[in-house]
């Protein structure tokens, strides 16, 4: 029967390989016209380096990244699925290639196929990619590229920046970490072949998956496997179902998959993993524990996380602000820890105010690369077993300068000194002036999903009017891009505003009805000229309201 069957469906194959195995396929890759160009930005670009460090400090077997879908076409392998992580690890091989000149040939021969590349991108960036990326020397040149407007190539220079920023270490190390992720970095690979047939792969994945998969293997266990009585069962049953139903699926999904690290400190490293998940409950009191008492408990603290609602008395609103603000960064790494407090200490609310003060300033700090990318996660972790202990947590109870939430002296300097450099990548810039906003007297508590957007009141454009108040072009250029010379106002009004000269973009941010004036616009209303020096105390003022919002 299985010879009248067939094994496996025709014009489609699945295998496991490495990143190595996938980037020297032969014919090379090729991202075709119809998928979009590369969009990745600092976060994902630095998680992807982050979870790789993670893996080859623990000494994973292997790192498994996700799947990837290719399609034959022409002698090349189309990707249909998986562009921004392929070219990711290019310009990551590449930077290493450039780094260690008595490595550059072994690992060139991932990049480039003789004068090949191993990976085209679109036409439009097939070009910049192959100059800065692939030929050999320029990832440092790419790393420093200035802002050119054009969207993915600001983004490959973004990749290529914190690239840099993130892989500061020692050269034998840097080799160790190149070899394992060449080697352990592995990924599932779909071939199809027509176009069609990928793309029903790709909708599949990315459509139809389950992102709750282990949780009802997870709950089945618990509830059937614990010796429960049938009452017991069928009122955990209801718990159960009473929290899932409180959040979206794969809200409820983060939920369980951060369980074991708040109950032990020990992360689940594979989602769903059902052994090591029992095992967690087990050693933190069992079954019936975390059944009716911890699943609950902190079922209920995340969803007021959530809802920014958390009730910690007179100091809720400020509490509940700053809350807002840490859900606007892309990664929830300080969630378990605000979480963990609340649960235990949520009602001492003098504490609470203080915890998610130094909590607020030192997600932010890890998102603006304050805080070494290879100890952030250690931080955090240990900031997370210590929410009872003032003497580890802040500098002054800390001994020998200890503290694992608060920043260091030369932290401060830091976060000081990047605040004061000119922002020139678009989602750190628009997250920091949101976070601006919530600081300053009357400021909105704005999303990163809402239609605000960074406006340059100096524009990066050049026109008359501002030619003649600004006529250096290189001054011109560093002022441009500092906080004092950006706010945030709706996309049409931006497009109004243009390069118009300041009295008339005045108008547009004041006078359109349909939009708000937001707390960092209002700031403005008593400027009616636009100077070097305007921009300069508006940097210092705006930079001191965000330092003394949180504690600095």
């Amino acid at each position: 029967m299985s010879d009248e069957f067939g094994a496996t469906p025709k014009g489609l194959s699945s295998q496991i390989l490495n990143i190595a195995a996938v980037l020297m396929r032969k014919g090379g890759l090729k991202v075709p016209r119809y998928q979009r160009a590369y969009t990745w930005g600092e976060g994902e670009v630095r998680q992807l380096i982050k979870d790789l460090w993670g893996a080859f400090e623990r000494n994973a077997t292997f790192y498994f990244i996700g799947e990837i879908v290719l399609v034959k076409n022409k002698g090349k392998l189309e990707i249909c699925d998986g562009q921004q992580r392929l070219a990711t690890l290019t310009m990551v091989i590449a930077y290493v290639r450039d780094r260690l000149p008595n490595r550059a040939k072994t690992y060139q021969q991932l990049v480039m196929d003789g004068d090949d590349a191993r990976i085209l991108l679109r036409e439009d960036d097939v070009h910049f990619f192959r100059g800065l990326v692939q030929e050999p020397g320029k990832m440092p040149e790419l790393a420093r590229y200035p802002e050119i407007g054009i969207e993915s190539r600001d983004a490959i220079a973004t990749a290529a920046s914190v690239i840099d920023s993130e892989l500061q270490v020692d050269d034998r190390v840097l080799d160790a970490f190149m070899s394992y992720v060449a080697r352990s970095c592995t990924l599932n690979v779909v071939d199809a072949e027509e176009r069609g047939c990928a793309q029903t792969v790709f909708n599949a994945l990315n459509m139809r998956g389950s992102p709750l998969s282990g949780a009802d293997i997870i709950k089945s266990d618990l509830i059937e496997n614990a010796g429960l009585t049938n009452s017991e069962a069928d009122d955990a049953a209801r718990k159960w179902e009473r929290i899932e139903e409180r959040f979206r699926r794969e809200d409820f999904a983060e939920l369980l998959n951060m369980m074991p690290l708040l109950l032990t400190g020990a992360p689940l490293l594979s989602p769903g993993d059902l052994a090591a998940f029992r095992y967690a409950v087990d050693k933190a009191g069992g079954v019936r524990k975390f059944l009716f008492e911890d699943l609950p408990r902190h079922g209920e603290v995340l969803h007021a996380i959530f809802h920014a609602n958390v009730d910690v008395g007179p100091y809720s609103a400020e509490v509940n602000r700053r809350i807002h603000v840490l859900k606007q960064v892309e990664r929830w790494d300080w969630a378990p820890a605000a979480m963990a407090f609340l649960v235990k200490h949520g009602q001492d609310h003098e504490r609470a105010r203080r915890f998610f003060r130094a909590l607020d300033l030192f997600t932010f700090a890890c998102e603006l690369s304050v805080v070494d990318g290879r100890k952030q996660a250690a931080r955090y972790k240990k900031a997370l077993a210590a929410v009872g202990d003032d003497r580890l947590l802040y500098v002054a109870e800390a001994k020998n300068g200890g503290a694992e939430l608060e920043l260091t002296a030369s932290e401060q300097s830091k976060l000081v000194d990047i605040l004061n450099r000119s922002r020139k990548r678009d989602r750190t810039r628009r997250l920091l002036l949101i976070r601006i906003e919530a600081s300053l007297p009357n400021g909105r508590l704005l999303n990163m999903r809402d239609d605000v957007t960074a406006e340059h009141i100096l524009p990066k454009g050049s026109h008359a009017w501002w030619e003649e108040r600004f006529p250096y072009p290189k001054r011109r250029e560093d002022v441009c891009h500092l906080l004092g010379n950006l706010t945030l106002i709706n996309q049409a009004q931006q497009d109004a505003a243009g390069h118009k000269p300041f009295p008339d973009k005045r108008k547009v941010y004041f006078e359109t009805s349909s939009a708000p004036v937001h707390a960092l616009t209002e700031d403005l209303r008593p400027c009616l000229d636009w100077s070097y020096d305007h921009i300069e105390q508006r940097q210092e003022r705006l930079v001191n309201a965000l330092l003394e919002d949180w504690g600095i």
